[in-house]
């Protein structure tokens, strides 16, 4: 049975990648705007240097001004009313549709409307490979905002290797059944942890489009994808996709590779989708493998371990209850360790794990003894929120009623301490979903 960590994980790296890519804000989908994906959709492809705007007056408001109207942030968008804006390419090589190209020069819809001066400097300066199709009123647009032009900048500033690259993507075997294993090895080339778009690229190529290249990778390949995600800067783009990879195509090797990986780097996108990918690959054996990890272990890897099991949850019906007693052994130590730190991560795993009930004395302790344990404000609601987990349903006449475990305790405290009413009020009614501040000041 999986979990909905899955879809946690991958839902999330989309947000990973528009944090990451550019302080504009941009219009796209990294995993359909990669250069095969770009390279498949657009009808005209073209090496060139932004040479300048036009505005083309219009007898009534355009469509292009409806959705990019100016509001006082150029960069964003500045549509005007009866204009529509469009950028001149001047073209020194065409890659694909040369009928589009019109002497030396290709005209397409101004990005967001926006003027010249707007654009990156990087497209002003210098060449770039341009991708674009016709949008429905037959004029030519950039796919995917500024994802759809790519300079040497942004590939490490190499700009031949995005022209071979893209050259060889048009030029490969359309069918389905060769067309990927015409381009594999040349994506795998492309893997360089260097940051660069062809690198990034190809490792989300791997990792969302793995029905792709799931026939044509061999053995080998699987282990390159494996040793890439070792090796790849921590918390980096390329790394969460590799790490992805590791989940789709589960290389021998993979879980002790993948433990490794969550108890060296700290980067919770890390933890998150390491766990996701042992998950994938032997649930109960990541389980198992992760509460045997802490024996010897440092107190930060012990963390590390405990927050992977947080994500993963294991249960005692599932995994069975010596995996759920050695999970829930793991959070009370960290619980009782004194570390801030460890305390933050310990909650947020007990709490994912509904283990109010488990862990209920030391939670207690933890609450009763905040005035002398120098327990943290976040670390206090925290501990109520799992306290609040545990819960026994019953059928009565009325129908299923659920009932709060520990409902006198927290009542008692909140009249107590008539500052915690509103925490102890929210965690009795959503236990599962409300927040916890971890060591960073995230809430998860």
């Amino acid at each position: 049975m999986k979990t909905n960590l899955a879809l946690c994980a991958l839902s999330m790296l989309a947000g990973v990648f528009a944090a990451g890519a550019s302080a504009k804000p941009t219009v796209y989908i990294p995993h359909q705007s990669t250069v095969v994906r770009l390279a498949d959709q657009a009808e005209v492809i073209v090496v060139g240097k932004l040479a300048r705007t036009e505005n083309v007056t219009l007898a009534e408001q355009g469509t292009d001004f409806a959705e990019f109207p100016a509001k006082g942030n150029p960069e964003r968008a500045d549509g005007q009313p009866n204009i529509r804006r469009e950028a001149v390419i001047t073209v020194s090589q065409t890659l694909k549709g040369e009928s589009f190209v019109s002497g030396t020069e290709l005209r397409v819809v101004s990005m967001r409307q926006i003027q010249f001066d707007y654009y990156d400097a990087d497209l002003k300066s210098g060449e770039a490979v341009w991708f674009a199709t016709r949008r429905a009123d037959g004029r030519l647009m950039v796919l995917s905002q500024e994802r759809g032009a790519i300079s040497a900048q942004v590939n490490g500033g190499d700009l031949n290797g995005v022209i071979d690259f893209t050259r060889r993507c048009v030029t490969a075997a359309q069918t389905p059944a060769t067309r990927f294993a015409s381009i594999k090895d040349a994506l795998l080339t492309s893997i360089r942890l260097n940051g660069s778009r062809l690198s990034t690229d190809a490792c989300v190529e791997f990792s969302w489009h793995h029905n792709d290249y799931r026939s044509v990778l061999t053995a080998a390949d699987t282990q390159f994808l494996m040793n890439a995600a070792k090796n790849a800067t921590p918390g980096s783009d390329e790394r969460v996709e590799l790490i992805t990879s590791i989940g789709r195509y589960k290389p021998d090797g993979a879980m002790e590779e993948l433990l490794a990986m969550v108890l060296s780097d700290a980067t919770f996108t890390t933890t998150s989708i390491a766990a996701w990918a042992m998950e994938e690959i032997d649930r109960k054996g990541a389980v198992n493998l992760l509460n045997a990890s802490i024996d010897g272990a440092s107190l930060n890897q012990q963390m590390l371990a405990v927050r992977a099991l947080g994500l993963i949850h294991p249960k005692d019906w599932h995994e069975g209850e010596a995996a759920r007693t050695a999970s829930i052994n793991a959070v009370k130590t960290l619980l009782t360790s004194g570390d801030e730190t460890c305390v933050r991560e310990a909650l947020i795993a007990g709490r994912n794990m509904w283990a109010g009930k488990e862990l209920a004395d030391t939670l207690k302790a933890l609450i009763d003894n905040r005035a002398t344990n120098n327990l943290s404000e976040d670390a206090l609601k925290g501990a109520i929120i799992v306290l609040a987990t545990h819960r026994t349903k019953t059928t009565q006449a009325e129908g299923v009623v659920e009932a709060v475990h520990q409902r006198a305790y927290l009542n008692n405290l909140a009249l107590q301490d008539p500052a915690l009413k509103q925490v102890v009020d929210c965690a009795i009614l959503f236990p599962y979903t409300s927040l916890i501040t971890d060591a960073e000041g995230r809430l998860r």
